[in-house]
């Protein structure tokens, strides 16, 4: 298991996001601000949003 935040500028909602194909829960309590946290098996969110 990992976790992380994550800081997108294209990210404005403000809510939770399970993703079954990632294994990976995203919560945004502020906009543009993530706490993601991915199962084992799952994938990290990519550093790079161009």
């Amino acid at each position: 298991m990992k976790a992380g935040i994550l800081v997108n500028w294209r990210s404005l909602w403000v809510g939770a996001h399970y993703s079954t194909f990632n294994r990976r829960l995203c919560v945004n309590l502020v906009p543009c601000v993530t706490v993601w946290v991915a199962l084992k098996g799952g994938k990290v969110p990519h550093k790079d949003y161009r």
